[in-house]
């Protein structure tokens, strides 16, 4: 083979690679664009004009960054019974009709879900601080999935910050009994 021969070989992959780029581009951005929505899980004080003391609650919290909308389906998490074991996935109930009842809820689609979200919008779900799966169960992720079947975490240092909340809510419960 000569040197043009390497050279028309070089071009003809050069081209196939930029065409290929191009065409992922525009997949990607135009045809099938996946919103981006970050997801925050967090220890949040509710204080209420008509109660004397405050209650603590968990907070689930998603924001769209678009460029789509996107639909929340319902609250996920995954927990690793043991190091060698898969993950196994769960569906957590949020507080229907909160702020009124702190104590109630209808299932996994209570707390308005499911919920589109347009761009810039969030949405959050709540839960009670006495939750025992999560003090019992070794979880490791917690968000929200998507009616496309994509899930959405929030990052592992917040849901183990929540957990060790949880915890030491238990613990100053039963000291105080």
């Amino acid at each position: 083979m000569t040197t043009a021969d390497w050279a028309l070989i070089i071009s003809l992959l050069s081209f196939c690679v930029s065409v290929a780029g191009f065409v992922w581009n525009v997949w990607s951005k135009f045809i099938f664009p996946k919103a981006k929505v970050q997801v925050h899980f967090s220890v949040n004080n509710l204080i209420q004009e008509w109660e004397p003391e405050d209650h603590q609650m968990l907070v689930l919290h998603a924001t769209n960054f678009g460029p789509g909308e996107i639909i929340l389906h319902m609250a996920i998490g995954r927990a690793r019974p043991s190091y060698f074991k898969k993950l196994t996935h769960f569906i957590l109930n949020p507080l229907h009709n909160f702020p009124v009842e702190l104590d109630r809820t209808l299932g996994p689609f209570s707390g308005g879900l499911p919920k589109k979200i347009q761009p810039g919008e969030s949405h959050s779900a709540y839960f009670v601080l006495f939750h025992e799966g999560l003090r019992e169960q070794p979880i490791v992720d917690v968000g929200f999935s998507d009616t496309f079947g994509r899930s959405h975490w929030a990052t592992r240092k917040q849901v183990a910050a929540v957990r060790n909340a949880v915890k030491d809510a238990y613990r100053k419960g039963e000291a105080e009994l």
